[in-house]
């Protein structure tokens, strides 16, 4: 879930926590959906994606927050709106760590109690320290959404280069030619910026677009495992990152695997064809010049 106030006001947590009411809510006894229906699914994880805690399939059409109480027990903070503990793993200032949530790769413009879940929506909860980057607006850990079912259930149309757009195609994904809000591109950070104006707005600078991970300077860089900022990964050619293609999800979203040179970039596009789950539960991930996952966003390895 997206922090409520900057790095300053977390020193005051456990203090405003108190004010506006704390709840602990249990799991419900209800069954999940059955094979076959409509669900939806709910993943909290550590560590950017690292320790997986809880996977669970959840009937849409009820928030966030109330599918996730279904599953696991939660304390609440901010009239019900704010994970202050679950798993075992709570709100803290020192070190700085917090709950984090993205429903189909984007980080959610409202809370846990106010967003929905669709029939095929992921929504997936990280534990993570926000300390030197307390907001990472996507991830690409959701892969293939949100190029599925986009935002809110509808299904978006894709433009997507070769091979992922035939990822996409098996994977139920609706391809069309040309160009969409929703879209996969494959090229080198120069081609990329000149026919993308998601990418072109990242400037070089992913960090300050609050992305985990990008090109900049000349060199792939990706968010540290302590957390905070995008550093140089020295043995990377190639990244994957997902960013918003507006200020809303609805908006769109740009998937980008940018390579320092375009055989880097086709190398890592066709292992992620190959093999999607390359991407999943990650932030961001660099790849070598083969292809091969070096170094995942917030952690010490792929």
């Amino acid at each position: 879930m997206s922090r409520r106030a900057a790095a300053a006001a977390a020193a005051a947590l456990v203090a405003v926590a108190a004010l506006a009411g704390v709840g602990c809510e249990r799991r419900s006894a209800a069954a999940g959906p059955a094979a076959g229906e409509p669900a939806a699914r709910v993943v909290a994880t550590a560590d950017h994606g690292a320790e997986v805690l809880l996977d669970e399939h959840v009937a849409p059409g009820r928030s966030v927050m109330t599918a996730l109480m279904g599953v696991t027990p939660v304390e609440t903070a901010y009239g019900g709106g704010f994970v202050l503990s679950m798993l075992g793993r709570g709100s803290s200032s020192s070190p700085s760590a917090d709950w984090f949530f993205y429903v189909n790769g984007f980080e959610s413009p409202v809370g846990a109690a106010a967003a929905d879940l669709s029939d095929g929506d992921i929504a997936w909860w990280d534990h993570r320290a926000w300390e030197g980057m307390p907001r990472v607006r996507a991830v690409v850990g959701s892969w293939p959404e949100p190029f599925l079912h986009g935002v809110g259930g509808a299904a978006p149309e894709v433009a997507a280069d070769a091979p992922l757009a035939g990822a996409l195609e098996r994977a139920g994904a609706r391809v069309v030619p040309g160009d969409r809000p929703f879209r996969a591109r494959v090229g080198t950070d120069a081609s990329l910026a000149l026919r993308d104006p998601a990418w072109r707005a990242v400037g070089g600078d992913p960090g300050g677009m609050a992305l985990p991970g990008g090109i900049a300077g000349g060199r792939v860089v990706l968010m540290p495992a302590a957390g905070g900022a995008p550093v140089p990964v020295g043995a990377a050619r190639a990244v994957v990152v997902l960013v918003p293609a507006g200020a809303r999800p609805a908006d769109g979203a740009l998937l980008a695997v940018a390579g320092l040179d375009i055989t880097a970039a086709r190398a890592a596009a066709a292992t992620i064809a190959a093999d999607p789950s390359v991407l999943a539960l990650r932030y961001a991930v660099a790849f070598d010049g083969a292809g091969t996952p070096v170094r995942a966003a917030g952690r010490i390895g792929p």
